[in-house]
C-alpha cells in the first residue's frame, strides 16, 4: 500500500508539472503572436499619414503593456486639447504619425494639453508623452528637454516591440 500512495504523489506532481509547462509554453506562444501581429500593424501604419489609426494601434500597444488606457474625450470630434491617451490616469500622450520630423508645437500641445486635463478630470496627470513614427526636430528636442516631455519615436517603438513589451517602456528617456 505505502508504494501506491508514492507512485500516486509522485503521478499527481508529475501532472502537475506538464499541466503548469503546457500553460506556459501556451502563454509564451500567444504573447509572441500578439507581438508579432502588433510589429506587423506598426509597419503598415508607420508613416502613413492616418493618426487615427495610429492612436488604435498605440491602445493597443500600450494596453498589451499593461496599462489602462482611456480617451480624455469619448466624442471624436471634441477637442482633445494635445492628449490622445492618457495612461493610468498619471501619462499625457499625444500620437504623431507622420514621416517628417515633429516639431516642437507637438511639445506645447502635449504640454498644455496635460495641464488642461489635470483640472478637468484626471488630476493624478503628472507626465506628458510625445509618441511618432517619425523623429523629432533639434528644436523640439530641446523644448521637450526644457520641460520634462518625454519623447518616443518610431525607432524606440520598433525596440519595444522586438523586446517585448513593458510599461517602463513610456517612461525610458533616451
Amino acid at each position: 500500500m505505502d508504494n501506491f500512495v508514492f507512485y500516486a504523489i509522485l503521478f499527481l506532481i508529475l501532472f502537475v508539472v506538464v499541466i503548469l509547462f503546457a500553460y506556459i509554453i501556451s502563454y509564451s506562444y500567444k504573447k509572441s503572436r500578439n507581438l508579432r501581429k502588433l510589429r506587423e500593424w506598426f509597419e503598415i501604419v508607420a508613416g502613413n499619414g492616418d493618426g487615427t489609426e495610429f492612436e488604435k494601434f498605440l491602445e493597443t500597444f500600450f494596453s498589451q503593456s499593461g496599462w489602462s488606457v482611456k480617451k480624455p474625450t469619448s466624442n471624436t470630434n471634441a477637442s482633445d486639447f494635445g492628449v490622445d491617451l492618457i495612461l493610468d490616469g498619471k501619462i499625457a500622450v499625444q500620437a504623431k504619425n507622420c514621416t517628417n520630423g515633429v516639431t516642437n508645437k507637438a511639445i506645447q500641445e502635449v504640454f498644455t494639453g496635460m495641464e488642461y486635463w489635470k483640472s478637468n478630470g484626471f488630476p493624478r496627470l503628472k507626465y506628458a508623452v510625445v509618441v511618432s513614427t517619425s523623429n523629432f526636430t533639434k528644436a523640439a528636442k530641446k523644448q521637450a528637454y526644457a520641460v520634462g516631455v518625454i519623447l518616443k519615436d518610431g525607432d524606440d517603438i520598433r525596440e519595444a516591440l522586438r523586446k517585448g513589451l513593458s510599461k517602463r517602456w513610456v517612461k525610458e528617456r533616451v
